[in-house]
């Protein structure tokens, strides 16, 4: 089958509560399952998108990068109104742009940024039920920081990996590692070059047992050490997890794309840049 004359990157937000994953799999609804059937429907073509990366059953995004190809020239403004108006409520593309046909939104990422949201109050939250975890320990955020810093730079971080993945990949460069406390909920954020399968949950498993005082700050290093599933921690429970930002170099022409919320976030951004 020849390739179709116009690639197109589109930027996915979602709650995946409701969802198997972000990738594609039999008999089960998935974010790229709902995209693929909506484009499909409105350029009337077999559409095969290709995802920055997978999130797991319940996993989130705020910005996921998607690229496909289509023989059809897309308007932005009707493309956006018309895929949003058929998908699922829980789903939402809020980007569409023109690429070059040598970008892949997976193989050209520079880094993806996830944050984990803790809710740390006695009560439990409404609101925050899907987007967060909630714990009522209380968690020694200075240990926990502590923690992260053992583990920020290039390491084999075999020790946080899903034990029967299939992926032989085991270096990761983690460039920015933080944890923070607003009133009474907790952000972890984490930046890399790329992540493992279930890197970030198990990283903030192991965090967690530190923050309440299971261990000290330097049990992450001795379990980065071993290179070993089994020292780690449980894996974090997914509805915490969100993947905020997926970043690319500037000659792709992405940054209008890329819909900065704050300052400060500007500024965590730039630390990976």
């Amino acid at each position: 089958m020849s390739e179709k004359n116009n690639k197109y990157a589109i930027i996915v937000e979602y709650i995946g509560t409701s969802f198997s994953g972000s990738q594609f799999q039999p008999e089960q609804i998935t974010i790229q399952s709902e995209i693929e059937r909506v484009i499909k429907i409105l350029t009337k073509e077999e559409i095969k998108t290709v995802f920055s990366g997978r999130t797991d059953s319940g996993v989130h995004a705020k910005c996921q990068f998607v690229h496909f190809y289509t023989d059809r020239e897309l308007d932005k403004k009707r493309f956006i109104y018309s895929i949003n108006a058929m998908l699922p409520s829980n789903i939402s593309v809020k980007q569409l742009m023109k690429v070059d046909k040598s970008f892949h939104s997976q193989k050209s990422a520079r880094f993806r940024w996830y944050r984990y949201i803790i809710n740390n109050g006695q009560a439990r939250s409404v609101f925050l039920k899907d987007l967060s975890t909630h714990i009522r320990d209380d968690l020694n955020l200075e240990e926990m920081q502590k923690a992260l810093n053992y583990i920020s730079g290039c390491h084999d971080f075999t020790s946080f990996k899903k034990t029967n993945s299939d992926n032989p990949a085991k270096e990761c460069n983690l460039m920015y590692a933080s944890c923070r406390k607003k009133s009474d909920i907790i952000y972890i954020d984490l930046i890399a070059n790329r992540f493992l399968y279930n890197m970030v949950r198990i990283i903030v498993g192991t965090l967690i047992e530190i923050g309440k005082g299971v261990y000290k700050a330097e049990r992450m290093l001795d379990v980065l050490k071993a290179k070993d599933r089994r020292q780690a921690g449980n894996t974090a429970d997914p509805n915490g997890l969100i993947l905020m930002r997926v970043g690319y170099d500037e000659k792709y022409n992405l940054n209008e794309l890329m819909n900065m919320e704050a300052t400060n976030e500007q500024n965590l951004l730039c630390k990976a840049s």
